[in-house]
């Protein structure tokens, strides 16, 4: 092996090893995930991407005998091609120069640079008398580089890459606008690679892909489990959500309610009317107002209420409202609203309270007359609203059983998404 270089990081002032100096051109910093230009004397920085690198499966500096050579894993990377992922380390040896190791799943290739390009006719090319049938073409994504590279190279890098098939051997040929690369693909056995490389099994790549066997194989299968396992995963997110409607229901009790009524004029000053009182007996509840209303039209009543504690006096407020509207426009009747809302007031402390709402009905009219409008009821409406009031301790948050909800199914449904479109 050549003699090692160390040069140091300008972005976090690591020390860094170039193992195949004279060769390298890019480094990709262990520390901070740098990328450094290594060609001139003073080290020049390239882009800083101040982040530590992902952990790959076999560790830069790692040296392993293939095929009667050693090799020295002096560059890793993390690639990817639509849902595909996938690693590739870079080999090197003074005397017998660059070879590749490609990473899927536990899956391994060994790959050789090719000097002596296939001859291409697009559908299939023909190598050293034998000829490959085109598998797959697609672009490919660097994700993520470590170590040293023989080309300027980062993270973001992208490149049009196809694979030709024969049998279990493949030709990779990758394009980019300055260049036209071919590789030679063979399987490897890993646990030949497992022999002569430390490799770190938590850290091989998912989704499982290799080389020539499909970009979207992968991910018709899950990409961490099996295809029994989505039907077990759904049924533990039901249970779950069942278990938080039970907790629920159970924290919303017992139910203590007051009935009230109130009739207010529309248009008129808004006026305070009692509800009832009702007592919270657990440290924390909720509280529930529910309203009702005749059947106006054109209408909205604001509702202002406070559940005043009779101990401190101290008053806890909230805001509802009723409204329905009709009208008629070029694509027929229509109406909005409803005459019927609840309210809910969430960790209301135990005590006993004053139930209030301040209540104002208004009017919604047609343009009135020219001179039709009383001073003292500049709506127009001589009419009144009566509304019918329930409040109760306790209530069931649906709004926060929903979001469990989504939270809890997300995950499967997003995978079972992944497969189909995969």
């Amino acid at each position: 092996m050549t003699q090692p270089r160390a040069v140091t990081c300008p972005s976090c002032g690591g020390s860094i090893e170039i193992r195949a100096a004279g060769y390298t051109v890019t480094l990709a910093c262990r520390y901070c995930g740098s990328v450094l230009d290594v060609a001139h004397d003073d080290v020049r920085l390239i882009k800083a991407y101040r982040r530590v690198a992902k952990d790959f499966a076999i560790a830069l500096g790692t040296r392993g005998t293939l095929f009667d050579v050693e090799w020295e894993v002096l560059g890793a990377m993390r690639r990817r091609s639509g849902s595909d992922v996938w690693q590739e380390f870079l080999l090197f040896n003074p005397y017998a120069g660059y070879r590749w190791l490609v990473e899927a799943e536990g899956e391994w290739q060994f790959g050789t640079m090719l000097l002596d390009r296939p001859e291409d006719d697009g559908l299939s090319v023909t190598w050293r008398g034998q000829s490959f049938a085109l598998d797959e073409d697609a672009q490919i994504e660097t994700t993520t580089v470590l170590g040293e590279f023989y080309w300027r190279t980062g993270r973001g890098d992208k490149v049009q890459g196809a694979t030709f098939m024969r049998g279990r051997e493949a030709l990779s040929r990758e394009t980019s606008a300055d260049e036209v690369t071919w590789t030679q693909l063979i399987p490897v056995s890993a646990e030949w690679i497992s022999d002569t490389f430390v490799v770190k099994q938590k850290n091989r790549s998912r989704p499982p892909r290799l080389r020539g066997q499909g970009l979207k194989q992968g991910f018709i299968k899950a990409p961490t489990m099996d295809e029994g396992d989505l039907p077990a995963m759904l049924l533990m997110a039901l249970a779950a959500l069942l278990m938080i409607m039970a907790v629920q229901t159970f924290l919303s009790g017992p139910q203590v309610c007051a009935d009230g009524r109130a009739t207010v004029e529309v248009g008129a000053p808004t006026s305070t009317q009692p509800i009832g009182t009702i007592e919270v007996r657990r440290a924390w509840q909720f509280v529930t107002i529910a309203v009702d209303s005749d059947s106006f039209h054109n209408r909205w009543v604001d509702l202002d209420y406070s559940l005043v504690n009779r101990k401190t006096q101290q008053s806890i407020d909230a805001y509802g409202i009723v409204e329905f509207y009709t009208g008629t426009d070029s694509d027929g009747p229509w109406s909005e609203g409803s005459h019927h809302t609840e309210t809910l007031f969430s960790s209301v402390p135990q005590g006993t309270y004053d139930v209030f709402v301040d209540v104002g009905a208004h009017g919604w009219p047609s343009d009135p007359q020219p001179g039709s409008i009383d001073p003292a009821n500049p709506w127009g409406n001589t009419d009144t609203v009566a509304l019918w009031f329930r409040s109760c301790t306790g209530g069931f948050s649906w709004g926060m059983f929903w979001l469990m909800a989504a939270l809890l199914f997300s995950v499967p449904i997003i995978i079972v998404w992944w497969r189909h479109e995969g």
